[in-house]
């Protein structure tokens, strides 16, 4: 061999051969078949932990709020002059709107007009009231920024999404409300329908009227969004409904009551039933009006002393009762 035809040789590289090749694919697809759901579990994680802070904040907002006008707000403000319980669906400004100043959204609540206008589906507020506000959004949820589930009606606009609604207590329908409800502003003296947990209509509770322990009484909780369908634990497919931030924009009477109490799109939370057994108003339940949420096993709450909860759907619904109920007495178990 010439010293050229040696140096051709030595020039030569080997490549890789089809086997080769699909086997490096193969060890890179199990590498990625073992690593995405650890990566994909990390980022649920981060997602459940920003919903707990957002949580959090509203409960700090809330005693802020107990800070400054000597009450928690109510559920939502039902402003018109029809006290009959038919009248109970709104529309009225919610919760999440009356913390807006408490949450930095000053600018939001001063546009919104609380003091001079009641909740509406008005065109004027509706660049106010169709903002995505990351507070009142679970980052685990689905959907856009607004709320498109239209139970009613698919006339009435649509209002920025919320996945967290205040919790009324333990009762079931309308009619175990009081039969007359007063007819109060947010500014008025004592007005209370009877609720007995934290939020009900026209309500105004104090630290002093949550007798069973601000550490025994959940204030807020998740509520899952899937207007299309959304599977709950036991893989049944539920229209879950979510929230809206701003409250109720009609009366749940009308043709147009899609933001209206009856539809249950609003930021008062009124049907884990009393004594419940079934599996309809547990955590992630069958019925669309269920608390629930987008994580696994469970959905996050925050109690009466701010502090913020992950409950397990496994709870007993007569647990789940009692935390929703300030003044019942009862011995709460572990949850």
């Amino acid at each position: 061999m010439t010293l050229g035809n040696q140096s051709n040789a030595a020039s030569v590289r080997r490549g890789f051969t089809l086997v080769e090749l699909l086997v490096v694919i193969a060890i890179i697809g199990v590498l990625i078949a073992l690593l995405l759901p650890a990566v994909q579990q990390a980022r649920e994680a981060a997602r459940r932990m920003q919903c707990s802070n957002n949580l959090k904040q509203m409960g700090l907002a809330l005693h802020n709020y107990h800070d400054v006008h000597g009450s928690f707000p109510a559920g939502y403000y039902r402003h018109n002059n029809d006290s009959s319980v038919s009248a109970f669906n709104g529309p009225g400004w919610g919760w999440g709107t009356m913390i807006l100043p408490q949450i930095e959204e000053n600018n939001r609540f001063d546009a919104l007009r609380v003091n001079e206008q009641h909740a509406s589906d008005d065109a004027s507020i509706l660049p106010y009231s169709q903002a995505a506000l990351s507070a009142y959004r679970c980052p685990s949820a689905p959907g856009g920024d607004l709320n498109e589930s239209f139970p009613n009606s698919s006339t009435a606009p649509a209002h920025g999404l919320s996945t967290y609604k205040g919790v009324f207590g333990d009762r079931n329908t309308q009619a175990s409300y009081s039969t007359s409800l007063p007819n109060c502003s947010y500014y008025a003296g004592s007005c209370n329908d009877g609720g007995n947990g934290i939020f009900s209509p026209n309500s105004k509770i104090k630290f002093r009227d949550i007798t069973d322990g601000t550490s025994n009484t959940v204030m807020i909780g998740e509520v899952p969004y899937g207007p299309n369908g959304t599977k709950n634990s036991s893989g049944t497919l539920i229209d879950y409904r979510g929230a809206v931030w701003i409250g109720i924009t009609a009366n749940g009477n009308s043709t147009a009551g899609v933001r209206s109490n009856v539809a249950t799109i609003q930021t008062l939370r009124g049907v884990i039933a009393s004594g419940a057994t079934s599996k309809e108003y547990v955590i992630n339940g069958t019925n669309s009006n269920s608390f629930g949420s987008h994580h696994a096993g469970g959905a996050q709450f925050v109690l009466g002393d701010a502090s913020a909860r992950f409950i397990p759907a496994t709870i007993e619904a007569v647990t789940l009762n009692r935390l929703a109920v300030r003044n019942d007495g009862e011995v709460i178990g572990e949850f």
